[in-house]
């Protein structure tokens, strides 16, 4: 959905006036409550991700069955995490469909702003995700070959756990998420 820009703006916030965007629009209706703007957060994360989940599945064939056996789980668990009105899938059960599918996941929380810009700007293409392997060819080319001189420390032990993961993007940040007492 394309977005056209306004100069001119409501004179109050009721006033519902063509020549405001969506975006200004929506957050003007997150102006109203902040019920409202709960709601508005859950129904953007459970319509986004069963939208995302829908993709994957159907860049990978279209096929319940086949998504189910490929992420390892029952075609009926596969129905439920696209289905908008059951309660949203955990971020466990989202990192399993990443690593099934190879692709990243971020969950994090943001300004009303971001969502409100990301809720509409959205198209077909915006669920699109392609695994780590597409998206290699894209950054270096259809030449590339998997695990031709990607390490250059291979002598160094992945981490195994989360946790160490964690430890390293911690690092990364300068520590962020780690509580840092006075």
């Amino acid at each position: 959905m394309l977005i056209e820009r306004s100069s001119s703006k409501p004179a109050a916030l009721g006033s519902w006036s063509t020549s405001m965007t969506t975006a200004e629009r929506l957050f003007a209706s997150l102006m109203t409550s902040k019920e409202y703007r709960e709601g508005f957060v859950e129904e953007a994360v459970q319509s986004r991700i069963t939208a995302q989940i829908s993709a994957l599945r159907e860049k990978g064939g279209g096929d319940y069955e086949a998504f189910a056996d490929k992420i390892g789980k029952k075609t009926s668990w596969v129905y439920r995490l696209e289905d908008p009105t059951k309660p949203p899938p955990t971020i466990s059960s989202l990192l399993e469909v990443a690593a099934a599918c190879d692709v990243g996941l971020d969950v994090r929380f943001c300004r009303f702003s971001e969502l409100v810009h990301d809720v509409s700007t959205l198209n077909k293409g915006s669920f699109y995700v392609p695994s780590f392997e597409e998206e290699l060819k894209e950054v270096l080319g259809p030449q590339h070959k998997r695990g031709r001189n990607v390490r250059s420390d291979r002598h160094k032990p992945r981490p195994k756990s989360g946790a160490a993961a964690t430890g390293v993007l911690n690092s990364s940040v300068g520590g962020l998420g780690q509580s840092h007492a006075a």
